[in-house]
């Protein structure tokens, strides 16, 4: 029977450590999601930007050809001042001619503004560009990373599970299935008892089942958890006991 429980002590190893390495190996990509949202955000943030400064730029050059019929139709506007021939004629082309004199000032100014805007919000885009490819940078490094300890996980796997058919093999058909069914039900199958308390459910088991451990001569389960159980101190001995062990050698 001791070398059956240390069988299933060994499958429940393997089995746990393969566990938490696929725990581990689920949750690394996950840790890359944040870094993917912002990158994210960030591109999206930053199309809009770059949407609207072609926008700005289009309305920009339209202004500017805008300013150019402008000023042809001031020189139209003096051409007219300087032909007039009547008082009513020269007033009314000298009329025009602040008109368009004004307008130009005006759209002048406002392309002058709409300049200075357009160089502060390409500067912004720039720097956002800088900084999106600052993030791709380091999410290609982190993602690098985690390609590399998923590979070493792997391997980690691989390791561990060497052998482990053989060992399932080595162990009883009736005791593997209450194993599995275990390990589905609840998590893990083998469980030490304790000073009397089973250490799957914390609950303290009946003091004949407690003897009968002692004696090793089956495997038994837990009443409460149903798991497999065994006195801790038949394979692992108590520190002081150990001690005394070596004293008397």
């Amino acid at each position: 029977m001791k070398d059956l429980l240390l069988r299933l002590l060994q499958l429940q190893a393997i089995d746990t450590k393969v566990k938490e390495l696929e725990a581990t190996k689920k949750s690394l990509p996950a840790r890359l999601e944040p870094a993917r949202r912002d990158l994210a955000r960030l591109e999206a943030m930053l199309a809009g930007e770059k949407q609207r400064l072609a926008e700005t730029e289009t309305w920009k050059k339209q202004q500017g050809q805008l300013l150019e019929r402008e000023q042809d139709a001031l020189k139209s506007a003096k051409s007219k001042l300087q032909s007039s021939k009547t008082g009513k004629e020269y007033n009314a082309a000298s009329r025009e001619v602040d008109n368009k004199r004004k307008a130009i000032s005006d759209r002048e100014t406002e392309l002058k503004k709409l300049g200075e805007t357009f160089g502060e919000t390409a500067s912004q885009v720039s720097a956002h560009d800088r900084d999106v490819d600052e993030i791709k940078k380091h999410l290609a490094d982190d993602e690098a990373g985690v390609a590399s300890r998923l590979e070493a996980i792997e391997a980690e796997i691989a390791t561990t599970t060497s052998g482990r058919a053989e060992l399932r093999a080595a162990i009883e058909p009736s005791w593997l299935k209450t194993y599995d069914s275990l390990c589905t039900k609840r998590g893990y199958a083998v469980a030490p008892v304790v000073k009397g308390i089973c250490r799957g459910c914390h609950m303290q088991i009946p003091p004949q089942l407690n003897n009968t451990l002692a004696r090793l001569e089956r495997l038994e389960v837990c009443p409460r958890c149903g798991r497999i159980i065994y006195r801790s101190e038949l394979l692992d001995p108590p520190a002081d006991a150990a001690g005394e062990a070596d004293a008397a050698k």
